[in-house]
């Protein structure tokens, strides 16, 4: 049998040599080395190929592999050119010593080697010793005078001393013997970000990167183009270098708190307004290979998954945190949120509990904290967490921003709520860094007003279930009306109907900010009208591009944005009495009935609800209340009971709330020595399950101070009295305005002692309440009031006509007070 080195004659060795060697030069190293590997296997001894082998893997980033096999070309041929490269390999892996003298090795074989000289004068720069470098790397620029490497390695001498204009003379040498010369323009890239100028470091770098294999230079030119405020073409840099990098070589860059500081700031564009969450992930995944335990960025790479949706994954990483760092209340937090959006209230309590003890003054997660309690009805300490919150959000120097959704559930106080969430939006708007559109003055002159309804919700939810028969309503001949949907398409009835009744229904899911921004300008609109506000799922920062010259905020979100980014609320005279404009930094829209609008044409269940089929005694007067469980404060639920307890055959019937929710309320309620049997909680259904349901209660006792927005439109359409208790702000105000545009205004209450009369007084005098039913079927039946849509609409158009021609005269927001049209027309 022939051995394999004789299978292959020595012409076949050298044309497999010089192809390997050619792909080797392109930078194609994995194509090259699979050539070497054929050569090797027929000439296992093959010292050029084994030399060729570890370089090409050295320039893949594996040091340790290339050095086995540059050790065996030399063990075959002490070649000066082996030492070389097996010198680059010591320097790679941090042994100088062992590097120098491979060094020596090759100038006392080849004494003219100028390359040898450089590389060891590179060997004296890393060791410091800048006198032998330098000693070094004149010997090169003397033997080597037209070789680049050399004045460019002699001018990093003088760079790691600080004598730039020194060593930028010396690469402008290299550069005139190769004006294409990577390194020395990547030098002189480095030295002018230093100095912080970066339109020069950005044209040096760029020059530089212009060599796709050159990955640090991608990194430094993604750095330059931050420091120049260019964080858009920044990201591509960055991407190109963190996705090539072997994990060694990206630890190096990383590992510079520059660097990472660099890495966040492309994150943060890709996550902001971009919302290009899946490609920050990416790069906190790779970073964290190299960086397995740094906190900050297992924190972000939680929250990134979280923006995805991706809980579990959020979950995973924001634990690794917390198992390298327990103590990193922020990551802590976080994984409490994220449990939060999972329904897992009780496991986000106890996260936020810890954050508490390990900072007693991390707002974010005592806000957190006291949503979710209430969530669950866990009112232990509540009094004490509110007071403690107030404290903190009233001092002039605080700094951490919260969700004011949380916050209107909890405190009744408009003009503290609005500077509350006035400075939580200044913060929030400032981290953004979005510039509104240069022409966002601009006047429109099309012949028709232009209105775009901008929403997340338009699928199954209250906005979509309230809005379904507004667009249909519309005057075509005098308005033209968009529809921009962002959220998914969840297929619901709702939705379709929405849509078939837009004249233009825009579905923008899943673009960036920028994007729908730029959208909506293009559609030149006079009015852009946002239902969703800061409520979840919502992208309220598109608002901040003012694309349209009146902005308006309504239904979803109800209370003030604290931002310049809306022109307008909707509100009306109920909702926002006259003398209550301080409490906005919006101007309001009054409507002369009711801010909110009705749905009149939605399916009707044919089913017919019994008590029985429902757990309802038949003689029993129900009172009953389906809000989400976060409304149902301690001190309303307090009343319900001083109500129960007042009315013998009374039972208090609820919705469904998180786990945990049922339980906690029933040992309240046992506590307070009412019968559980009293008490009856309902899974939640299907709306058109839920309005035929609905009908089966006597009263509907509403919540404090987050009353009843979508829910009370669902009960009196049902035809069932509503109890409303109103305070000072917006959103305790809503189903007081419902019932004053009824015309049931005897049933709005001013404290909880009123509260309790009211209901109580309801429940004893059938024929009264008796009463207050008729008329409310009858405006119902009649559709006068709140029952009168296509009113609404005109009403809501009189206001729009006003509003589009203060901006069409370059005008600016004014209060407007929409006038009361005949109730014939």
């Amino acid at each position: 049998m022939n051995s394999p080195a004789s299978a292959l004659s020595a012409e076949d060795a050298g044309r497999l040599l010089q192809q390997g060697l050619a792909l080797h030069r392109e930078g194609r190293f994995a194509e090259a080395l699979q050539v070497y590997a054929t050569l090797l296997a027929h000439v296992p001894g093959h010292a050029d190929a084994l030399h060729l082998t570890g370089e090409a893997l050295y320039r893949q980033g594996r040091p340790k592999l290339a050095l086995n096999y540059v050790n065996g070309a030399i063990a075959r041929s002490p070649h000066h050119f082996y030492f070389n490269t097996r010198a680059t390999i010591f320097m790679q892996l941090g042994l100088p010593a062992e590097a120098q003298q491979d060094l020596r090795r090759a100038i006392k074989a080849q004494p003219g080697y100028a390359e040898a000289h450089v590389n060891l004068s590179a060997v004296y720069r890393q060791q410091k010793k800048f006198r032998q470098a330098s000693e070094a790397a004149a010997e090169a620029t003397r033997l080597a005078p037209q070789v680049p490497a050399a004045w460019n390695n002699a001018g990093a001498i003088d760079m790691e001393q600080d004598r730039f204009d020194e060593a930028i003379a010396q690469f402008q040498r290299a550069l005139a013997l190769d004006p294409n010369y990577a390194a020395a323009h990547k030098n002189i890239g480095k030295i002018r970000a230093h100095q912080k100028d970066w339109p020069a470091a950005v044209d040096a770098m760029a020059r530089a990167a212009a060599d796709p294999r050159d990955l640090e230079a991608s990194f430094l030119l993604s750095k330059a183009l931050q420091g120049s405020g260019r964080v858009e073409e920044a990201i591509a840099p960055m991407q190109h270098a963190m996705r090539n990098w072997p994990a060694e070589e990206r630890h190096k860059a990383l590992a510079d708190p520059d660097g990472v500081a660099a890495l966040y700031g492309i994150c943060g564009a890709l996550e902001g307004v971009s919302m290009r969450f899946a490609e920050s992930a990416e790069l906190y995944r790779l970073a964290l290979e190299s960086l397995p335990e740094h906190e900050l960025l297992l924190n972000n790479l939680g929250t990134a998954n979280f923006r995805l949706g991706q809980y579990g994954s959020a979950i995973e990483a924001l634990k690794k945190a917390l198992q390298a760092h327990p103590r990193q209340v922020l990551a802590r937090c976080n994984l409490g949120v994220t449990y939060v959006m999972s329904g897992r209230s009780e496991a986000a309590i106890a996260e936020f509990e810890q954050c508490l003890r390990d900072d007693p003054q991390f707002m974010p997660a005592m806000v957190w904290l006291l949503g979710e309690k209430a969530h669950i009805a866990d009112w232990q300490g509540v009094p004490a967490l509110r007071a403690s919150i107030a404290s903190l959000l009233d001092r002039p120097d605080n700094d951490q921003t919260v969700s004011s959704f949380i916050l209107m559930s909890h405190y009744d106080d408009a003009r503290r709520l609005m500077e509350w969430t006035r400075r939580g939006a200044a913060l929030a708007d400032a981290g953004t860094g979005i510039q509104p559109f240069a022409d966002r003055s601009a006047r429109r002159n099309s012949p028709r007003i232009r209105v775009g309804y901008y929403s997340f919700d338009f699928r199954n939810h209250p906005v979509a279930h309230l809005t379904a028969e507004l667009f249909s309503r519309h005057d075509r001949k005098d308005f033209e009306v968009f529809v921009y949907s962002y959220g998914p398409d969840d297929g619901h009835p709702a939705r379709a109907r929405i849509a078939a009744a837009a004249e233009h229904f825009v579905d923008m899911h899943g673009q960036s900010i920028r994007q729908m921004a730029q959208r909506i300008r293009e559609d030149e609109l006079d009015i852009l009208v946002d239902l969703s506000g800061d409520t979840r799922g919502a992208k309220p920062q598109v608002m901040a591009y003012h694309a349209a010259p009146a902005q308006l905020m309504w239904l979803g979100y109800m209370g003030t944005s604290g931002t310049p980014n809306y022109d307008y609320l909707v509100s009306d005279n109920f909702l926002s009495p006259p003398g209550t404009e301080g409490a906005y930094t919006e101007k309001l829209l009054r409507m002369p009935e009711t801010f909110q609008v009705i749905d009149t044409q939605r399916p009707v269940n044919p089913h017919k609800a019994t008590r029985a089929a429902h757990g309802l005694p038949e003689d029993a007067f129900v009172l009953c209340n389906f809000s989400q469980s976060f409304k149902i404060q301690p001190e309303t639920f307090d009343a319900w009971v001083r109500i129960v307890r007042e009315i013998p055959n009374a039972v208090l019937w609820l919705a469904q709330g998180p786990e945990g929710f049922e339980r906690n309320l029933r040992n309240q309620w046992e506590a307070a020595g009412l019968g559980s049997e009293r008490l009856i909680v309902s899974p939640r259904m299907p709306v058109d399950q839920h309005l035929a349901r609905i009908g089966l209660a006597d009263l509907f006792i509403d919540t404090f101070p987050y009353s009843s927005g979508a829910t009370a439109n669902d009960v009196l359409w049902s035809g069932v009295p509503l109890l409303a208790l109103t305070g000072t702000t917006m959103v305790s105000r809503m189903a007081g305005s419902l019932m004053g545009a009824i015309g049931l205004p005897e049933l709005v209450a001013a404290n909880h002692d009123e509260y309790v009369q009211k209901a109580v007084h309801c429940a004893t005098h059938p024929q009264e309440l008796a009463a207050l039913r008729a008329r409310l079927a009858a405006a119902r039946d009649a559709r006068r009031g709140y029952f009168d849509t296509p009113r609404f609409v005109r009403h809501l158009e009189d206001g729009f006509r006003q509003i589009a021609a203060r901006s069409r005269q370059g005008l600016p927001a004014a209060h407007v007070d929409v006038a009361a049209r005949p109730q014939d027309k």
